[in-house]
């Protein structure tokens, strides 16, 4: 059974009797048959080409599903994957010019010429930052804990009032322990921390005494100065003394969260919070002089408009945050909004796309650079997350995260450690459980499995 996918709040949408692949006489057989409703025609293609049989069988599914669906032609052709930059960096490394890398995406998976291009220009800005050494890594924590669980959100993350003092102080231990670990094979293999990502969840709603106990055992295995990301995205939980304690440890890029910045979308979507609490958090973060202040705002929410999101790229032209982020809302199964009736409320496809284009105009006018973007499934009319930095501001850890070319150790509750292995391209991967207890009394194996793994990659005692 064929699919068009999420559009607007819509469920996904059968459109095809079946797609049948077979071989023939040496030769693929392609059908679709289509019907909905009254509505019913077949369309066959035969495939010849033997080296290029993958190509052409998503070409012609392609134009069944733009035929199928009404669509103009598709931003992105046959280009699929989380992160389409990675394919670009490739096409760099063969030793294409930026202009024949563009060329070969728009000529071989039929992507608009607008397209290709950005991925261009985001690649030439990440090469820097991918062509670092092999043993230099970044290091990643997980806390998974928040106030209250977002509407849009499908992150497994516990309540924290729900937590009592027992459990969070077992699952701190932890922690200490897994990056006790990290930093040992930091030591043993000679392997240099390039930037920290501490996410969630929401990391600052951890009391005060258990988060600094997490932050001190980081500062303890990082060069001083290195880039230092911190999410305290709500800013009920983001306090002057929690603030200080993150800058006093040497954090220096905080992640402010607002998502949006009118008060009926954040009671809407289960914030919990008001937009001047916002507006108070930002000025703490100046007051404590954080170098690097990033701000996430999401496209598309349930009645949401494209106003809404004018005024919210004007509050951020106000304030001038150093990095941007404009996530598309991703409606997946775990979030709460799935099932609900405010799902009827989402903008449609249209109307996140002008949302989007939008955000780049008004950003890009205010000196903002895309510089990443990486794609999620269920997302409206397959758009994409973009970051968007000020002139050297740019977060190392956003694309070395995306592009896959540094290796990244992990410690906490659904973390993923990911090797790069010799060939800089292929990974060994090790997660972490994403509930909380099955992390806590599996972290043992966890760290012996990462262990082998590290010995595999850079040699040593423990293969």
């Amino acid at each position: 059974m064929a699919s068009c996918g999420y559009v607007g709040g819509h469920e996904i949408q059968s459109v095809g009797a079946s797609v049948i692949l077979e071989e023939q006489d040496g030769r693929l057989h392609l059908a679709c048959t289509y019907q909905q409703e009254q509505t019913s025609w077949q369309s066959e293609a035969w495939i010849f080409r033997q080296g290029r049989r993958r190509d052409d069988i998503k070409e012609c599914l392609l134009q069944w599903h733009q035929r199928v669906c009404g669509m103009p032609d598709s931003l992105w052709g046959t280009l699929i994957g989380v992160r389409p930059t990675k394919l670009i960096h490739r096409l760099l490394d063969q030793g294409l010019t930026p202009d024949s890398a563009k060329d070969y995406v728009c000529r071989t998976y039929h992507t608009q010429e607008e397209t290709a291009q950005d991925l261009v220009d985001m690649a030439v800005i990440q090469r820097p930052y991918v062509m670092n050494p092999s043993r230099t890594i970044s290091l990643y924590v997980g806390i998974p804990y928040c106030p209250s669980h977002c509407m849009y959100c499908s992150f497994p993350s516990k309540l924290i009032f729900q937590e009592d003092a027992f459990f969070l102080q077992r699952f701190t231990e932890a922690v200490e322990r897994d990056l006790a670990d990290i930093a040992q094979l930091c030591r043993q293999y000679g392997l240099q921390v390039h930037s920290v990502y501490v996410g969630g969840g929401t990391p600052t709603c951890l009391p005060l005494p258990l988060l600094q106990r997490i932050i001190a055992a980081i500062q303890r295995q990082i060069p001083q100065g290195i880039e230092w990301t911190v999410e305290a995205g709500r800013p009920d939980t983001a306090t002057q003394e929690m603030l200080a304690m993150l800058r006093q440890y040497g954090v220096n890029r905080i992640s402010v969260n607002p998502q949006t910045m009118q008060q009926h979308l954040l009671d809407t979507i289960g914030r919990q919070h008001t937009v001047d609490a916002v507006y108070q958090m930002y000025d703490r973060c100046r007051q404590m002089a954080f170098p690097i202040v990033n701000m996430d705002f999401i496209a598309g929410l349930p009645q949401q408009t494209v106003e809404d999101m004018r005024e919210n790229m004007e509050i951020v032209c106000q304030l001038h945050p150093e990095n941007v982020t404009i996530h598309t809302l991703a409606l997946k199964k775990r979030a709460p909004l799935f099932h609900h009736p405010l799902r009827d409320d989402i903008p449609d496809a249209a109307s996140v796309r002008a949302m989007l284009a939008l955000c780049r105009h008004i950003l890009q006018q205010a000196s903002y650079i895309p510089y990443y973007m990486y794609r999620q499934q269920y997302m409206a009319a397959s758009f994409a997350n973009v970051g968007y930095a000020l002139p050297g501001t740019i977060s190392a850890y956003n694309i070395e995260m995306m592009e896959e070319r540094q290796t990244v150790l992990a410690a906490g509750p659904g973390s993923a450690t990911k090797f790069v292995c010799r060939d800089g391209h292929s990974l060994e991967k090790l997660y972490m459980p994403k509930d909380v207890d099955r992390y806590v009394e599996g972290l043992p194996e966890k760290i012996k499995q990462r262990r082998q793994l590290c010995a595999m990659i850079y040699g040593g005692e423990d293969l």
